[in-house]
């Protein structure tokens, strides 16, 4: 089988859309309020940051509405290859996929909204909604994409798919998605993003026909 030079590439999604999420978390230049923070507080840190907060909106939008879908779509495809549309990885890994888009949209859209409302004689205690809002998104996404990993590491049971090694860290990266969100935090987030690059890496890099 072979497969259009653009299409063996669009794996590469996932490493754009991470890197978009790197760089916009770079424009910002600040980590967030605690979450005991005053609304004037956090009305502060909106202000202080509002152009690098909206370039962060942008940036983390770009790549998981228009990058991060290429990934997507391409695994979903190499998982269909592997089970002969016989299974159920390949639907419950593009139901996880698109389901922890929500939750990135919550994020941005309260955090992206939070930054506009500053400035002026508006009401601090709106920032403070906006920012608990798009604080929520980080406590949501963790559960699809858990599903995304599940889906995936299922799929790779017969070596087709993933190479053996990264199919055995699968279980275990869905353990920390689903149990680490509050002690481990931003660790989470991290290991979710390399098994992320790891899984557009092989993708991009071996057909699933090659054994592992």
């Amino acid at each position: 089988m072979t497969e259009p030079r653009w299409e063996r590439y669009a794996p590469l999604g996932a490493v754009g859309f991470l890197l978009s999420l790197g760089l916009g978390a770079t424009a910002i230049g600040a980590s967030s309020p605690a979450g005991d923070a005053s609304a004037t507080e956090i009305a502060s840190y909106f202000a202080e940051h509002q152009n690098g907060m909206l370039a962060n909106t942008f940036l983390s939008a770009l790549g998981g509405f228009v990058l991060f879908p290429w990934f997507l779509a391409s695994l979903c495809k190499r998982i269909r290859q592997v089970e002969r549309d016989e299974g159920l990885c390949a639907p419950a890994a593009l139901v996880g996929g698109i389901a922890l888009l929500g939750p990135l949209l919550i994020q941005l859209a309260g955090w992206g909204a939070a930054a506009l409302h500053v400035g002026g004689q508006r009401d601090p205690a709106v920032a403070a909604a906006l920012f608990d809002l798009g604080s929520t998104g980080f406590l949501i996404f963790p559960l699809p994409a858990a599903v995304l990993v599940v889906a995936t590491t299922l799929a790779s049971r017969s070596g087709q798919l993933l190479p053996a090694w990264l199919a055995r860290a699968g279980f275990p990266v869905a353990a920390v998605m689903l149990l680490g969100a509050f002690p481990l935090g931003q660790f989470m987030f991290a290991l979710f993003g390399l098994w992320l690059l790891l899984v557009a890496v092989v993708l991009m890099r071996r057909h699933p026909s090659q054994p592992s």
